[in-house]
């Protein structure tokens, strides 16, 4: 095939090229991976751009003759992977438009190679007739009347016109869309699709989307929403502006994974919300064990793409990852995000198989040491006597091994505070933690519980409310600011809290827990035995919690407030309840001996309930008390 032929079936459009006639197709030089038959639609569309080209055709042109059955599903699997590959979206085209009940419109501009070298020239006008050459490349000749034989000026300037308008076009699109770019400052990531073809890689996808939103949350120039608040919008039906507007934000970031193997596809794209209209897309392949670099890579270019500077630093832990250790992380991670006494002990199981197939994965150990900071919160089947030397253990290592990682800082912000009752490193390692992770929901509500545990309540609503923004759909988050306000003696702003935790997680024990210990601080004691019964509801597995509250609820019937108390006390004589509740309840009922008796007790036992006493309202009246105050020095608090 000779130059010209060759160079006319080359195409371009935005940042592609298609080579037509050896079916390979590139973007910026670097060659896509794409399919034979997802190519052959593509260069039909090409071949005919602006045209609609119906569903008929296209079977006619790369299917069997007698292929029915199966063509309807081939063909939208191409047209699946045409898009992926091109990284555009059947709701809003870049380049492929789907003409309803009728096929498919290549609706970007594009440009052909036309070779004009003499040899190209020589070589075209071969087998042409001196006066066919002539006709082409001679002068016209004037005929009678002053007419032109030719209309090419006409031609011409009509062809420049059109050029022209259609470079002022192309210009000003470019200036609204930089506009736009420019414009973002909030980000949601919606969870990624799994374009795998197998529902076991569900995880894989969630998990791809999680760290690019980790990834992305290190920027401080930009809000980026948690993924507790996207995973709502998993196979959503909803319009990215009305997302976009739950969520508070300006752009979303939408895409898909498709896993083959040891080989992994990210295709994203990025859709302002007030328009609706895409301003970027990439896709990218990577072997497995290079994915979490890639999610790097990614939150950088997407920080270039809305032009803000993006501070993040190579981490050690992005490099080669043993690929069976990075999946059982993602699984970890799953079941981690659920914060449930169901999920946690998977997550433990898959954080350990994840450090035994690679011992020098940092993320591991952050994500175990967290893991195990809040189990015994979450469970009765761990106690902190058991799990916090582990979570020590974890969080040492993963600090070692990668200090820049964030997860690291605050799993050992959470040890300082929990387990060494060193308070001012725990502030360190908190302001490190949002340091390298301004956007970091989790790290802003435990840093909010921090704060309120030492008596800092306006600073501590402060981080919590935070919190919120990144992570709105968060029943923890609220939970958290609900406690804080509680703390803070804000009762009014703590029940709308509590009751808004229950709309988002209608079964989340805790805040009943929580809520019942407000509504006998307020002396509604009645309504407290209501959130108790909640909780012998939801969190009773022997049916000793039912008893109980049937217990204290005739005492309460019978002897009032006191009644009740005593009746608490006098059930708690087998050791179940924490010593800190024994200590307010004494403290409720003005003995003060026992209270402190409670009290050393809980420190005495390294109970991460004592910290409470630091802002319970029931110790109010002791605070003066010498003993008081010198237990209050030997944790730490003066």
């Amino acid at each position: 095939m000779d130059t010209a032929t060759s160079r006319k079936r080359l195409v371009r459009f935005g940042f592609f090229e298609a080579d037509l006639e050896q079916r390979v197709l590139t973007k910026n030089g670097s060659r896509v991976r794409i399919q034979d038959q997802p190519f052959q639609v593509l260069a039909l569309l090409l071949e005919r751009p602006g045209e609609t080209l119906t569903r008929e055709e296209i079977r006619q042109s790369i299917w069997a003759s007698n292929t029915y059955v199966e063509f309807d599903d081939g063909l939208n699997t191409a047209i699946k992977k045409l898009r992926m590959a091109l990284g555009d979206a059947a709701d809003n085209p870049l380049y492929i438009e789907t003409v309803p009940r009728r096929g498919y419109r290549f609706v970007a501009p594009i440009s052909r190679d036309i070779d004009e070298s003499p040899e190209s020239v020589t070589s075209s006008n071969k087998g042409m007739t001196a006066h066919e050459i002539g006709s082409s490349s001679e002068p016209p000749v004037a005929r009678p009347g002053g007419a032109i034989p030719s209309l090419f000026p006409w031609l011409a300037g009509g062809l420049l016109l059109a050029l022209l308008a259609g470079s002022l076009t192309a210009i000003a699109a470019w200036r609204d869309r930089a506009i736009a770019l420019r414009s973002i400052r909030s980000i949601a990531v919606l969870p990624m699709q799994n374009f795998s073809g197998d529902p076991t890689q569900e995880y894989f996808a969630e998990g791809i989307s999680d760290e690019l939103t980790t990834r992305l949350a290190q920027i401080p120039a930009i809000k980026v929403i948690s993924r507790t608040s996207t995973s709502q919008y998993k196979g959503t039906t909803k319009s990215v502006p009305e997302i976009g507007r739950e969520l508070g934000v300006d752009a979303i970031i939408e895409g898909s994974v498709e896993r083959n193997g040891d080989s992994v596809r990210v295709g994203v794209q990025l859709i302002q919300v007030a328009t609706d209209r895409h301003l970027w897309a990439e896709s990218y392949d990577k072997k497995l064990g290079d994915v979490l670099l890639l999610e790097q890579d990614l939150a950088r270019e997407i920080a270039n793409q809305v032009h803000v500077h993006a501070a993040i630093g190579d981490s050690p832990s992005l490099g080669q990852v043993n690929t069976s250790a990075l999946q059982d992380y993602l699984q970890g991670n799953h079941y981690w995000a659920m914060r449930t006494d169901g999920g946690l002990p998977k997550a433990v199981e898959y954080f350990n198989r994840s450090i035994a197939e690679d011992p020098n994965f940092a993320r591991s150990y952050a994500a175990l040491a967290n893991c195990y900071i809040v189990y015994p919160m979450f469970s009765r089947v761990i106690s902190q006597a058991v799990a916090y030397p582990k979570a020590t253990e974890a969080a040492h290592k993963a600090l070692a091994l990668d200090s820049s990682l964030p997860e690291a800082h605050l799993a050992a912000a959470e040890v300082a505070l929990y387990v060494d009752w060193d308070f001012a490193k725990a502030r360190r390692e908190f302001d490190r933690t949002l340091e390298l992770s301004p956007n970091y929901a989790t790290a802003h509500q435990w840093y909010g519980e921090f704060l309120s545990l030492m008596g800092q309540h306006d600073e501590a609503i402060r981080e919590d409310e935070i919190a919120i923004r990144l992570d709105p759909a968060s029943a923890i988050a609220h939970h958290q600011l609900a406690n804080t306000y509680q703390a803070a003696r804000q009762y009014d702003k703590a029940l709308a809290e509590y009751q808004r935790v229950t709309q988002l997680s209608p079964t989340y024990v805790p805040n009943f827990h929580k809520l019942m210990w407000m509504q006998r601080r307020q002396g509604k004691y009645a309504e407290a035995l209501d959130s108790l019964a909640t909780v012998s509801l939801l969190y009773d597995g022997d049916g000793a919690d039912k008893a109980t509250y049937k217990q204290l609820v005739a005492a309460y019937a019978r002897d009032g407030r006191d009644g009740m108390i005593r009746k608490e006390i006098e059930l708690s004589a087998e050791g179940t309840r924490p010593a800190l509740y024994l200590a307010r309840d004494y403290a409720e009922l003005g003995d003060k001996a026992m209270a402190m008796h409670w009290l050393r007790r809980a420190f005495d036992l390294h109970d991460i309930e004592v910290l409470y006493m630091n802002a319970d309202p029931e110790f109010d009246r002791m605070r003066s008390d010498p003993d008081f105050q010198a237990l209050s020095k030997a944790i730490g608090f003066h």
